[in-house]
């Protein structure tokens, strides 16, 4: 380990409103303006006492002092990992995603004033499109594996496995097994749906958040009606917005999900669930 630092941290960030499909495992797609920036910070301290929280604190300090790089919405961190210190660790971490890297181009118009140099390479080589979460896990635990199998890293081995562990345990958080009745019963939503809908309040499953309602076997739209505390009644069970989405989509739209945020595809009065996040 270097004598100036202990670890580093490697943080996952995005927009607010991308932050249930990043955890439901959907692409993330540059055209709808969705992105992750993938970066790193220094990090010193014991790592029997590291937590997912500090390691949010010490990666906030390092977002704010880069905020020249100009996000255009509000932001939120979606994942942090801990590794040895090697500066440069997230670039490995991209190298190991299937993706392309775009310069942000709503950066470049929000921080013209600054100088290219201020803005271009960091916006450039640290916003990721197109990759979905599982990918990300898929480059830690691949980087962790190097790491453990690494002959230099002998002298650490102790060290290399609790920090595997800490990752494995945040990848982990967020992997249950969907099988309940709501895709996002892991964790709170952030969408709570009685700021936008009262008790007894229509949705229709459309295929893609749009005009295209999905038709069951009998030529009858798939509605829902709102119960309260982010749950609904349909066709004669009650549960979460994605879990009806998933069940329908995959019977009548001929979709393939495991995961899905149902409240991209449900509608109310024409506007999909998300869209009327703006009212809470």
């Amino acid at each position: 380990m270097s004598k100036n630092f202990d670890y580093t941290i490697v943080y996952v960030f995005g927009p607010e409103l991308s932050e249930e499909k990043y955890f439901n495992d959907e692409v993330l797609s540059r055209e709808a303006g969705e992105w992750v920036k993938i970066g790193e910070t220094s990090y010193r301290g014991d790592l029997d006492e590291v937590s997912e929280d500090s390691m949010k604190d010490c990666a906030m300090i390092r977002i704010k002092n880069e905020s020249r790089t100009g996000l255009p919405v509000t932001s939120k961190i979606y994942d942090v990992f801990i590794f040895p210190y090697k500066v440069k660790t997230d670039d490995l971490i991209r190298r190991r995603l299937s993706c392309e890297m775009y310069n942000l181009e709503s950066s470049m118009q929000n921080n013209r004033h600054l100088g290219e140099d201020k803005y271009t390479i960091p916006a450039g080589q640290e916003f990721v499109y197109g990759v979905r979460r599982s990918q990300i896990k898929y480059a830690v635990q691949s980087f962790d594996h190097d790491l453990l199998t690494d002959p230099d890293n002998a002298d650490h081995i102790e060290d290399i496995i609790k920090i595997c562990n800490n990752n494995n345990k945040i990848i982990q958080k967020e992997s249950q097994e969907e099988d309940e009745n709501v895709a996002m019963s892991s964790r709170k939503p952030n969408l709570n749906l009685d700021l936008i809908l009262s008790e007894g309040d229509e949705v229709i499953l459309t295929e893609d958040g749009d005009n295209k309602v999905v038709i069951d076997e009998n030529g009858e739209p798939i509605t829902a009606k709102y119960k309260g505390s982010n749950k609904f009644e349909c066709r004669e069970e009650v549960g979460r917005s994605s879990y009806f989405a998933k069940m329908f989509l995959n019977k009548y739209a001929g979709k393939n999900f495991v995961t899905v945020n149902g409240n991209e595809y449900w509608t109310f009065n024409g506007q999909k669930l998300t869209s009327l996040r703006k009212n809470q």
